[in-house]
This record gives structure tokens, C-alpha cells and sequence, in this order.
């Protein structure tokens, strides 16, 4: 049963008087990772903008005869290629009342003020879920909205959907990316809620193979697959986990399940926990990740994050806040792409 108040059972209390404190929580997500740690690049020009790939001729091991002249010539831009993403227009509206802006409110000193600071927010979260989502680009037309392509989308190999794949038919492809600059299926993986080390080296294994270089990645991951990667710390036996440590010392009398940084020949990881990966217009998906080179990344603001206040016309101020993006892939071959759906 509710705790009565002054207000809805005044028999009941008599004359007490309703306490209410100037405290108000928000208990909600609002970290953002990916956004936060991506470079700003200059806006885009247009709705559509595009970037060039390239890649060099395999190795050769052929020598060539002493007197030989040079009879034909390698066109050296056959292998370029163009890709590109639409913006997206994202905005919240708000407004208070003429009558609450008046009233005393508690923990509130200003509602106008606290509803701008609350939009603000909420639309930073908005971002976020879109960059890692499987949205695909779209052209706006005046009825639908523009859509810059989500890094699901980016890192989509082609590969069959596995069983218990929470990813399935997300991994098409997308058909204007060349076959020969998408993602690798070997950096796009579903493991099938065995996430292991081996499996997570064998994505860096390739990832090196691709970069012809050790790299370090900032890997964004579901809870459920940090869990998995805390994991990685332990042993385990026929009766379960039995713990082992690292560099470890007894004296702290800490029981440390953290991994931080998952290094190996082949790629570093910074190990990122986030709540905002892989939205499906309903929840978020806490068994996927992604391992982003940053340096092939940028987030490309039209217009920046405004808030716009609008006239009273009586009711109550009110205004909105407004932002257009773009999502500027520049190699998807260089991402990963991880699902240990089951």
C-alpha cells in the first residue's frame, strides 16, 4: 500500500506537513563511448558524402630480365573505389506549462532550464544507439528521414546467419560497399555464447593480417560478452570456474575480474563496457561488440548539437534541440564485428 500523503488522504494525516526533499534522480545509461572517443571530422557538404579506398598490388617475387624494356604499364587507380553514408537529422522537443514555470517545485529551480538540460542528454543518448546500430543508410524524400548507416551495418560481412545468431540477417552486406573493402566474415564472427580467447585472437589474428600491423582497438562490447572477456582471467574445471591471477598481489585481499586491456601478438583491445550497442527500435543487445580503429572513423557534425528556444505564445516557453550527422566510415575492411548470441 502507498504511504499516505498530505495531499491524498489529508483525513488520515491531519495537518502534517508532506515531506519532499530537494533531491531528484535520474538512474539511467548515459555513458557514450563511442561518440565520446571518435574523431570530430568537418561537416559534410551535402546529404551524401563519399570517401576513396584504395589497395596495393599483391608482393611480387618475379625479377625482371637485364635489358627488358618496359612494354605495358599498371593503371595504378583500377582498384579505387567510392563509398559513402547519408546524414541523419535527429531532434527532441520540449516545453513547460505557464503554470509550472510559477509554482514551487522541488530539487527544480528552473523547469525550462531542467527540461533543456534533459533533452540535451537524452539526444546525446540517441547518437550514441544510432552510431552502433545496424541501421542502413537512407535518402530522405520529404516523407522519410535521412539514415546515416550504423556500425553494424559498416562491419556486415555477407556471412550466413549462425544459430542463436542475435545479429542474422543484419550481416547482408551492404550492397554499395565493394566486396573487396567489407568487413572479412573471419572479423565478423558469431560464437555462439562461446566467446573464448582463442576466438577473440583469431579476429585480432586477421585484423592484423588486414593491417599488416599490430594495432590497438578500441573494443566496445555488450555486458554479456565483457562477462565473457572477465572470464578469460579464470580457469575452468569440471565444477565450475577456479580462479587464477595475474600480476596479482594477496595482500590487497581483492577479488579482481576485471580485464581492462586484452593484448596480444596480433592487437591491443581497450576493453569498453556499453549498454547502447546493436538497438532493435525496442532494447539493446548486450551480446555483441565491435573493435574499432579510430583513426578510420569520424563523426561529421552538418549542423552541431543547438538547443533552440522558441516564443511563448502563451502557454509556456518551449524549444527543441536539433543536430545533422554523418557517419564517415573510410575502410570497413579494418573493423570487427563480434555476436555471442546462443
Amino acid at each position: 500500500m502507498a504511504s499516505a500523503n498530505s495531499y491524498a488522504s489529508p483525513s488520515t494525516t491531519g495537518g502534517n506537513r508532506e515531506d519532499l526533499r530537494d533531491v531528484l534522480t535520474i538512474l539511467e545509461p548515459e555513458q557514450t563511448p563511442v561518440v565520446s572517443a571518435m574523431r570530430k571530422g568537418p561537416g559534410p557538404r551535402g546529404t551524401f558524402t563519399e570517401v576513396l579506398a584504395d589497395e596495393l598490388a599483391a608482393p611480387s617475387t618475379d625479377g625482371q630480365p637485364e635489358g627488358k624494356d618496359i612494354g605495358t604499364f599498371s593503371n595504378k587507380a583500377v582498384k579505387r573505389q567510392r563509398f559513402g553514408n547519408y546524414i541523419q537529422i535527429a531532434s527532441r522537443d520540449f516545453g513547460v506549462s505557464d503554470v509550472q514555470m510559477l509554482v514551487d517545485t522541488a530539487a527544480v529551480s528552473n523547469e525550462y532550464d531542467y527540461a533543456k538540460m534533459k533533452t540535451l542528454r537524452e539526444m546525446k543518448r540517441d547518437i550514441e544507439a544510432t552510431i552502433c546500430s545496424r541501421n542502413d543508410r537512407q535518402s530522405g524524400n520529404g516523407t522519410d528521414a535521412w539514415k546515416t548507416r550504423g556500425l553494424f551495418k559498416w562491419t556486415a560481412s555477407g556471412r550466413d546467419a549462425a544459430t542463436g545468431d542475435t545479429l542474422g540477417g543484419a550481416r547482408t552486406a551492404a550492397a554499395d560497399i565493394p566486396s573487396e573493402y567489407r568487413t572479412p566474415e573471419a572479423q565478423d564472427i558469431n560464437a555462439q555464447g562461446s566467446l573464448t580467447e582463442e576466438r577473440l585472437n583469431g579476429v585480432l589474428q586477421s585484423l592484423y593480417q588486414t593491417h599488416s600491423a599490430k594495432k590497438t582497438y578500441m573494443g566496445v562490447f555488450g555486458p554479456e560478452v565483457v562477462e565473457k572477456i572477465d572470464n578469460f582471467t579464470r580457469l575452468e574445471s569440471a565444477s565450475g570456474y577456479s580462479r587464477y591471477t595475474i600480476n596479482d598481489q594477496a595482500v590487497k585481499k581483492t577479488i579482481n575480474l576485471e580485464v581492462k586491456i586484452f593484448n596480444s601478438s596480433f592487437g591491443r583491445v581497450n576493453v569498453m563496457p556499453s549498454v547502447f550497442l546493436d538497438h532493435n527500435g525496442t532494447t539493446f543487445n548486450t551480446e555483441v561488440g565491435l573493435l574499432l580503429d579510430l583513426d578510420l572513423l569520424e563523426l561529421q557534425y552538418m549542423e552541431p548539437l543547438t538547443v533552440h528556444n522558441l516564443d511563448d505564445e502563451g502557454g509556456g516557453p518551449r524549444g527543441y534541440a536539433k543536430t545533422i550527422y554523418s557517419l564517415c566510415c573510410k575502410n570497413p575492411k579494418g573493423l570487427a564485428a563480434i555476436d555471442n548470441g546462443v
